[in-house]
């Protein structure tokens, strides 16, 4: 069984830190060992912080940044210079710091190169099988419950499909392509950050397994680690020890 492991910080900004700091880390570590390291990417405000961190701290670490595979786990569903696709905005803050291989960068399917969000999935469902598993799926974790493109009552399909194409979606833009609880679980790690009291309840319910949240269902091959600052788990329990 995968583990489990919680770091908390102490708020929003060393949590954004450290997480940069930890990916950039342990994608060095992949290369060292590998050659190249893979690393799927998600979208949201938090996610977002993070990369612009790690895009100030890249130019002083060991990361290879042509050797790195980039993959997203959802985005919506429009053309491909939409300022709300999770690649664009993401791309935006990296590839200024980081010399990424075009050729190694993978973003999901947009409406503008396929005709509807099944087809988006279906191809970059056969690209995903094309590759090596995902060294670090990165996800956050949203006061609503969103996880990559599901949400409580939204679930991914229980299927072994890696990709679903979604019409339906609570958001505004309601077509999207997400990985599925498979496609995520075939990660080798899945880091989640969470930050504020808002997904306090939300990391509790995750915890406790509440079949209702997706993040529960969350394993990956390896391990799963949860990134949060203290508000986010202020419903978690904990104990004081002295030694």
């Amino acid at each position: 069984m995968a583990s489990q492991r919680l770091l908390r910080f102490d708020d929003k900004v060393g949590l954004i830190d450290q997480t940069a700091s930890l990916l950039l880390d342990a994608l060095c570590a992949r290369q060292a060992v590998n050659g190249s390291a893979s690393l799927c990417l998600t979208g949201g405000a938090l996610a977002n912080q993070v990369y612009d961190q790690m895009a100030a701290a890249a130019r002083s670490s060991h990361l290879r940044a042509n050797n790195i595979h980039l993959w997203w786990s959802w985005d919506f569903f429009v053309a491909t210079d939409n300022p709300e696709r999770n690649s664009l905005q993401a791309l935006s803050r990296l590839a200024g710091a980081l010399s990424l291989d075009p050729a190694k960068i993978h973003p999901i399917p947009s409406s503008s190169v396929t005709s509807d969000p099944e087809a988006g999935a279906a191809q970059y469902a056969q690209e995903l099988r094309e590759h090596d598993p995902i060294d670090i799926c990165l996800l956050e974790l949203n006061p609503s419950g969103q996880i990559a493109g599901f949400f409580p009552q939204h679930l991914s399909p229980t299927s072994t499909s890696l990709v679903a194409g979604i019409t339906d979606a609570p958001l505004e833009h309601p077509e999207l392509v997400t990985l599925t609880r498979q496609g995520l679980n075939t990660s080798r790690e899945i880091w989640v950050i969470a930050s504020g009291e808002d997904v306090a309840s939300q990391l509790h319910q995750a915890f406790d397994q509440d079949p209702v949240l997706p993040a529960s269902h969350l394993t990956g091959s390896e391990s799963v680690l949860w990134l949060t600052d203290a508000q986010a788990v202020s419903q978690m329990p904990f104990h004081h020890c002295t030694l």
